[in-house]
């Protein structure tokens, strides 16, 4: 099943983004009347503050309401399912993050919607997280991690905020590249992840590098590496795992947006390129960047790339890992 989904959101993504009905023309009036962005968590988040201050934007430049809708629950895959379903006619829009779109529909029987359901408008922000341990393990770089796990299989542990979620699957991954064996502690969010870890309930976790910024700075936790294509500024002597483990590749965690597929292209073009100029406004910027997260901005062929590269990776993890959940 993985891989015909994978396989499905590769093509049938791409084809969408390259074919534009001979009809499909932006109406002159778009938009008409207010247009709803469907945020698949909680208020408060930083998926539905980025969605939040797009709209604002939005709304300010096209002269109607961008209005945000949270719905929460089912690992976002409720609000998600509705986006999909919405009419395409550009007055739906989806902001979510990498789990919905290609980790979910990968390792759920049925999350009642198929990711060639929506379309990619653009990338919004992308976060950094760091691979840290507490302050009892006995090793506090990479390649002494590496040793204690190989000398004692099973032995450590790592947190993450749910089975089949990214902090999951990114330590998954680590351990098919690395040959370890570590036993997962899932918990129900990613602040509990940070409690366990400071506690010493469990040894490790990729997590949020601004949640435990403070916590590196002031040695209540180590951090070892990241998982980020390049070393973050905020702690340039940190290396990246793939230094140390060369085909472990650069993954962050995102944002987009989304519409439903069939979504006339002109309206896509234009929210795209609106989207890509409005997270590098300075007020916009400084609140991503507060949040730890990183303006980023894409083309809906960028963004479809960026996803198709990333599900063809969780792909290969779940299969080999045999990860699924109801």
């Amino acid at each position: 099943m993985a891989v015909k989904l994978a396989s499905a959101l590769r093509v049938l993504t791409l084809l969408m983004l390259a074919a534009t009905p001979a009809l499909a023309q932006q109406p002159a009036s778009y938009p008409a009347r207010a247009v709803r962005i469907i945020v698949p968590e909680t208020a408060g988040g930083g998926l539905d503050v980025g969605a939040r201050l797009i709209a604002q934007l939005l709304a300010a430049e096209l002269g109607q309401p961008f209005v945000v809708e949270n719905m929460p629950g089912a690992a976002n895959t409720v609000g998600t399912a509705a986006a999909a379903r919405a009419k395409p006619d550009g007055y739906t829009l989806l902001h979510t993050s990498q789990s919905s779109i290609s980790i979910v529909p990968l390792v759920k029987k049925d999350p009642g919607y198929k990711v060639s359901d929506l379309v990619p408008v653009g990338q919004t922000m992308a976060t950094t997280n760091t691979f840290v341990v507490n302050a009892t393990f006995p090793g506090k770089t990479l390649p002494e991690l590496i040793s204690a796990l190989k000398a004692s299989p099973g032995k450590y542990t790592y947190g993450s905020s749910g089975v089949g979620g990214w902090s999951h699957l990114i330590h998954e991954l680590f351990m098919l590249r690395t040959g370890t064996q570590i036993t997962h502690v899932p918990y129900g969010g990613a602040s509990a992840v940070k409690v366990a870890l400071l506690g010493g309930h469990v040894d490790m976790g990729i997590v949020s590098t601004m949640a435990v910024l403070e916590e590196i700075r002031t040695g209540k936790l180590f951090a070892v590496a990241v998982p980020t294509p390049d070393r973050l500024p905020e702690m340039p002597n940190v290396p990246t795992i793939n230094e140390v483990v060369p085909d472990f590749g650069g993954l962050r965690t995102w944002n987009g947006f989304f519409v439903p597929a069939g979504t006339p292209r002109p309206i896509i073009d234009r929210l795209s390129k609106l989207t890509a100029t409005f997270v590098h406004d300075p007020g916009v910027a400084e609140k991503f960047r507060n949040m730890g997260a990183t303006p980023v901005g894409s083309s809906p062929e960028e963004f479809a790339a960026l996803i198709s590269r990333e599900t063809d990776i969780w792909k290969r993890v779940i299969s080999d890992r045999k990860i699924a959940i109801d």
